[in-house]
């Protein structure tokens, strides 16, 4: 875990350094979306608003860093903590996301991702891996300070997770700053 968050904190800190040198915008968001997650004939369907459940739906929070007007860099963090009758269960969802848009300066714009994440969840026992993978989006700017953009993924985890696969489809709503 220390090396990913090592990693995720050196992506978030070139991004910024490189958008603040050429004054490019960063978008801040949420999402909601629906993941099918599938291991062995198994499926099951999570469904968040915002999004984070296990290796699922979307990010709880998203930050989009446009290092150029066409690459982006997004790191991306979601926490669950459930408690009751004495026993808790908590995820944390930390991602890394490179993304490319294909017309930046038009007002919507498709968009081709690679994607990595790492999930920890520690309550009864605790489990954890990783999960590669892609996206293919649209991305729309709303105005000046909004954008909304509508994500497909394909995610495959390893370690404790090993031969899960997850489909994911979100809708994410971001401010820009």
């Amino acid at each position: 875990m220390r090396v990913t968050a090592a990693f995720l904190v050196l992506t978030c800190l070139a991004a910024a350094t490189a958008a603040a040198q050429e004054k490019q915008s960063v978008e801040i968001g949420t999402s909601l979306g629906v993941t099918t997650l599938s291991r062995s004939g198994s499926t099951a369907t999570v469904v968040g608003a915002p999004a984070s459940l296990g290796p699922a739906a979307q990010p709880s929070v998203y930050a989009t860093i446009f290092a150029t007007p066409s690459v982006t860099i997004e790191p991306q963090l979601g926490l669950t903590h459930v408690s009751g009758s004495g026993s808790s269960l908590t995820m944390v969802d930390m991602g890394a996301q490179v993304g490319y848009l294909f017309t930046p300066a038009e007002r919507g714009s498709p968009y081709l991702a690679a994607n990595a994440a790492y999930q920890t969840v520690s309550g009864f026992s605790s489990v954890h891996g990783v999960g590669v993978g892609g996206a293919l989006g649209y991305r729309v700017r709303i105005g000046r300070g909004f954008a909304v953009r509508l994500e497909g993924r394909y995610r495959h985890w390893m370690g404790d997770f090993d031969g899960l696969n997850e489909i994911g489809f979100g809708i994410g709503l971001g401010g820009i700053i």
